[in-house]
């Protein structure tokens, strides 16, 4: 391993921050590992895409089951939001980009590659490469990607942006060793996007629910805290229950827990 020891320390310090976190707190523990591995990496901006296989798989689905779920962006604008969206739209008409394509083949094992031993010499002349990467200034770009179970994996992109040297193979390397250990995390992760037991992903303020629902909130408390009426925040825990397929915040709760 060509991981200097200050280097492994910083990943050791990393594995502990994260435990720390609360489970309703999933978005600052993303922010908090976006940060130390783009520091680790001189990273300038990224992402944290969830992924999910479909369980009625289209015939001749060039994505073989597999979706694209929410995403949180590091050092993200609006105009990535929407060009994320306009991605997931084509993926998930049946329209993937090649990276996409190479990821798909892939699935179901841990993998880390840089962008230009994952793609053709082609792709970087390609109309998406202009619009996803040369237009916003990204000059180069790691993946490592975590699958949680069969069904759902976790994809980590780091940017290079501007006139950045390209990443090394040390560097793929630190961020690999600083992810290979977190599965146990990317599933709570997942659990928070609704990605990994709800039938649906969370929309943004069923999300927001949930963080107060495990901080142990009423629903009182929730509605006060969100600017809703108690009854429209009685109906958002119902339809949570429901998505994670429990009756109750204790069964709710233990899903966090690693029981079913």
């Amino acid at each position: 391993m060509n991981i200097d020891v200050k280097t492994r320390e910083a990943i050791y310090d990393l594995w502990d921050e994260l435990s720390t976190f609360p489970a309703s707190k999933a978005e600052a523990s993303l922010q908090h590992l976006m940060e130390r591995l783009a520091r680790m990496v001189n990273a300038g901006g990224g992402y944290v895409l969830s992924a999910m296989r479909l369980s009625n798989r289209p015939e001749n689905d060039p994505m073989q089951g597999w979706r694209a779920g929410p995403m949180f962006y590091f050092n993200g604008t609006e105009a990535d939001r929407k060009l994320y969206r306009v991605a997931a739209r084509a993926m998930n008409n049946g329209e993937p980009d090649q990276s996409s394509l190479n990821h798909i083949r892939n699935a179901g094992r841990f993998r880390a590659t840089l962008i230009r031993d994952h793609v053709t010499e082609e792709f970087f002349d390609s109309e998406h490469y202009r619009k996803f990467y040369r237009e916003r200034g990204i000059s180069d770009t790691l993946f490592v990607v975590a699958p949680v179970n069969e069904d759902s994996e976790v994809y980590v992109a780091l940017h290079r942006l501007g006139d950045a040297p390209s990443y090394t193979k040390e560097d793929l390397e630190v961020a690999e060793f600083a992810l290979r250990s977190l599965v146990w995390y990317f599933r709570q992760v997942l659990l928070s996007f609704g990605v990994l037991v709800a039938g649906e992903p969370l929309t943004p303020t069923e999300r927001n629910i949930l963080s107060c629902l495990l901080t142990g909130m009423s629903e009182k408390e929730i509605a006060s805290e969100l600017n809703q009426r108690q009854n429209t925040t009685h109906q958002y825990v119902v339809t949570l229950y429901r998505k994670f397929n429990v009756r109750s915040r204790a069964a709710l709760t233990a899903l966090w827990l690693g029981h079913d």
